[in-house]
């Protein structure tokens, strides 16, 4: 019989170890964005936060937002007590704001900040939710210049689309209409 060398003989039996613990920790994953939604909701609502399903838009894909908004609720909904009131700072449903700062405008639902969308320059000169609120079209513009027109998803702040104001013509694009100059 020949003679391995200590290390070879441990890295079969490390690789076993190792493994087990990462089919562990995939069992530990849920499965669909339904289920990832209600696992933090129900955390949310145990631990007294408020409903606040974009803080975890890293966590799921756009494809599975529909699901994990929709298991968020369920599971917010079993975490709360009966008899519990909801968190002094619950705001969820009700209608998104804008609030302009130097480059930047915050959605807001409410009291909560739902996400912070930072324009082209820092000087906001309009906004406006289309879309029944799914998105918002921010004018922007320096100092001197023209002024950028851009299109945000507003529970992300992730931008869309951006056109400069001068190039807007006869409606086109649509979600900029009324920003020409």
């Amino acid at each position: 019989m020949e003679r391995l060398p200590f290390l070879a003989r441990l890295l079969p039996i490390a690789f076993f170890f190792t493994g087990a613990a990462l089919i562990a920790q995939a069992s530990d994953v849920p499965a669909s964005g339904y289920e990832l939604g209600k696992t933090k909701g129900f955390e949310d609502a145990v631990n007294g936060l408020s409903r606040s399903p974009a803080r975890y838009e890293a966590l799921y894909s756009q494809a599975d937002r529909a699901d994990f908004f929709k298991g968020y609720e369920d599971g917010y909904n079993a975490g709360i007590k009966p008899g519990e009131k909801l968190p002094q700072n619950h705001s969820y449903g009700q209608p998104l704001t804008a609030v302009s700062g130097l480059g930047t405008v915050v959605i807001r639902e409410g009291s909560r900040k739902v996400a912070v969308c930072h324009t082209a320059s820092p000087n906001i000169e309009q906004t406006k939710f289309i879309k029944e609120q799914q998105q918002i079209v921010i004018k922007s513009r320096g100092n001197h210049g023209p002024a950028t027109v851009q299109l945000f998803e507003s529970f992300s702040g992730k931008e869309q689309g951006s056109v400069k104001a001068y190039e807007i013509r006869d409606g086109k694009p649509d979600w900029a209409a009324g920003m020409g100059e």
